[in-house]
């Protein structure tokens, strides 16, 4: 799998049982394209209408594209629009199409889903909790920090956070994940409170969640709030984003005077709330 450099990543900022369960991934390169990380056929795309609520949404379908590749795994990606049809091939790193506002990513930093691959995680490499960012967008219901002190693991560069980096939407979500570091006690976020640990057998992965019980009960319990656009663990306040080789991105859900390009500090900001 190809990623462009300055993508944005995230595993668990996703309340969808896929990204629970560590079988999905969000990518998105900014812009309205996206370019295929992956080289192969592309057997099926189905487009379909969808009910679920969403304020922010500009559509009300999205589309799910399959793709074989040469060592015959299938791809699934959905939020892109094709410009390719059925049966036609697609290299890596060529365009695929445009990223679709639908009922199930409106609001969100544009990206496209992504299931059928192996995740592993990199080994923390460089860990700071300093988070000072510039604005880098406003509106009456968010505002976007893009940092530029950060945490890195591998190529992938977030916001320190407990020992790692921290990919989350909170406390909206209930759950996240912390990348490039395995933590096995409670963990506890600046004026969100503690959170628990939740044991995964995968490597340089802690995986966190708001009461015990939550990420093993998800698909039995959590799913149906999130498929009516409900939050698990409280309204929204910020979502912590990974980038590849480029720099983090923190949207707020929180009307501000700020102005772009103006510095802020996030951690304090988020003591102040």
């Amino acid at each position: 799998m190809k990623l462009l450099p300055k993508s944005y990543v995230s595993f668990f900022s996703s309340g969808f049982p896929s990204h629970v369960m560590i079988k999905a991934m969000d990518l998105g390169e900014g812009g309205n394209v996206f370019h295929s990380p992956f080289s192969g056929e592309i057997i099926s795309i189905r487009k379909f209408k969808v009910g679920r609520p969403n304020r922010f949404a500009k559509t009300d379908f999205d589309v799910q594209i399959i793709i074989k590749t040469k060592n015959d795994r299938r791809i699934k990606i959905l939020h892109i629009n094709p410009y390719k049809s059925e049966g036609e091939y697609v290299n890596e790193g060529e365009t695929l199409g445009e990223y679709i506002s639908s009922p199930y990513t409106g609001g969100d930093f544009p990206h496209a889903h992504i299931e059928g691959i192996r995740l592993t995680f990199p080994k923390i490499k460089k860990y700071t909790e300093e988070a000072i960012g510039k604005i880098v967008a406003v509106n009456k219901f968010y505002f976007d920090i893009e940092l530029k002190t950060f945490s890195e693991a591998g190529n992938l560069r977030g916001l320190g956070c407990c020992g790692g980096l921290l990919n989350a939407s909170l406390p909206y979500a209930g759950y996240g994940g912390i990348i490039g570091t395995k933590i096995v006690s409670d963990l506890k976020i600046p004026n969100l409170g503690v959170y628990y640990s939740y044991r995964n057998r995968r490597k340089n992965l802690s995986l966190f969640e708001m009461r015990k019980g939550l990420i093993k009960n998800w698909e039995y319990e959590s799913t149906f709030k999130v498929m009516k656009n409900e939050p698990i663990g409280g309204p929204a306040l910020f979502e912590s984003i990974l980038s590849f080789k480029g720099f983090p991105l923190i949207r707020i859900f929180r009307k501000t005077e700020r102005k772009e390009g103006e510095e802020i500090n996030f951690w304090e900001y988020l003591r102040s709330q």
